[in-house]
């Protein structure tokens, strides 16, 4: 009997360390991450081809498996960085600033009497009531799979109706050189950036937008 109370003991004490294990290895150290504080990093000056033109901000989704709704992992787990929004919102948001930051102006959807539309409706292309004006691009972001060092993403683009690009990129960042969190707040704005700026640069995505 004896014999036996131990083995239960054994057991339970290694049910919890599996289960101390598994929280350890769900992000330790929260960064927190505001589309209010990002800032766009690049020179606008290098994308001037795009300065003049005009885009709807369709819908930003996130599929990505290896995320929360609010953030994303280090590829250590041990960190996790979180936003102050849903992470399609967060990116949103971001994308907002660097579209204008090279001189693209942001602009809403359309719609007629019928339809009260609301500036934060997503959706790409839109409904029947709802349309890009003519000639104008529709831009949508899909995050598939995403770590603070590598970032898997689809650029769409929609126009006059059309399926112009549905393209998937994925960007890299060297793992991070610092324990600081205001630090790797940084890192998480670059990581905007990067994805931003890996788009902007496409030949396929240039020639359509």
């Amino acid at each position: 009997m004896k014999n036996i109370s131990i083995c239960y003991k054994i057991v339970l004490l290694g049910v919890i360390g599996l289960f101390l294990a598994g929280c350890a290895t769900t992000g330790g150290t929260k960064v927190s991450m505001s589309y209010e504080k990002y800032s766009p990093s690049f020179r606008a000056a290098d994308y001037g081809y795009f300065k003049g033109k005009k885009v709807v901000l369709a819908s930003f989704q996130n599929q990505a498996p290896n995320t929360k709704s609010w953030g994303y992992f280090s590829a250590d787990n041990k960190y996790m960085y979180e936003g102050n929004a849903t992470l399609e919102s967060y990116y949103w948001y971001c994308f907002q600033k660097a579209f204008r930051h090279i001189g693209v102006s942001v602009v809403d959807y359309q719609s007629d009497d019928r339809y009260y539309h609301h500036r934060y409706w997503w959706g790409a292309p839109g409904p029947g009531a709802y349309r890009a004006p003519k000639g104008v691009s529709e831009f949508q972001f899909i995050i598939t799979s995403m770590t603070d060092q590598e970032f898997k993403f689809k650029a769409l683009v929609f126009k006059n109706g059309e399926t112009k690009l549905d393209k998937a990129f994925t960007v890299n960042m060297p793992p991070a050189s610092t324990d600081k969190v205001p630090e790797l707040e940084k890192r998480a704005y670059r990581l905007v950036d990067l994805a931003f700026t890996t788009i902007m640069k496409d030949k396929d995505f240039r020639r359509v937008f």
